[in-house]
């Protein structure tokens, strides 16, 4: 049995350890670069944050937001053996009491959950990049917008100026990768800088 890959956190309490990565997933973690940046543009954003990790794979972009101070994240994927992964990473960093498992569709889950959205302080959108799904899902969350969705895409993807209730408010490129930032248009929360 092939060991799996590892990616480190990049900071907060819990800054250099390891989630791990089951091989021949098909998993793409978001690089370290990507994360830090993301996170920097976030800020405190995060601290206290109910968050959403769709299309969680390893569920890096959960635990580094629950490493900085996040109250809770649900991760949602369909492949059984990543959320098992999520599960002893989480048991490993010991936040599972802080961790909701999800395993199904993205899609499905937040037409069927679309008060969890509404809810949340904080949506990652991680989809793979050949995903024809994600602007659905983008459309879906639209309609019972969080706070704020932060989807990570390929760069040549553009992402419309509004999708129904959220607006965006920034694209930060890094490499063949895009964080576009969209945000609940009646949010009475300070824009990304």
């Amino acid at each position: 049995m092939a060991a799996p890959a590892r990616t480190r956190i990049t900071a907060g309490d819990w800054r250099g350890r390891l989630i791990d990565t089951p091989r021949g997933l098909g998993v793409r973690p978001t690089r370290s670069m990507v994360r830090e940046a993301l996170f920097n543009v976030l800020g405190d954003r995060v601290v206290g944050a109910s968050c959403i990790d769709l299309y969680a794979g390893a569920g890096t972009l959960g635990f580094e937001a629950l490493s900085r101070g996040a109250a809770r994240v649900t991760f949602v994927d369909r492949d059984r053996a990543a959320l098992a992964a999520i599960s002893a990473t989480a048991g490993r960093l010991g936040c599972s009491e802080r961790c909701a498992l999800v395993r199904g569709d993205a899609l499905a889950w937040v037409r069927r959950t679309p008060e969890s959205a509404a809810t949340a302080g904080v949506c990652f959108v991680d989809a793979p990049y050949r995903d024809a799904g994600l602007d659905r899902v983008l459309e879906e969350l639209g309609q019972s917008p969080p706070a704020l969705v932060v989807c990570e895409h390929h760069h040549e993807r553009r992402l419309p100026t509004r999708i129904g209730g959220l607006a965006l408010v920034r694209d930060v490129r890094h490499g063949i990768n895009t964080l576009s930032f969209l945000q609940r248009i009646s949010s009475d929360a300070p824009e990304p800088h």
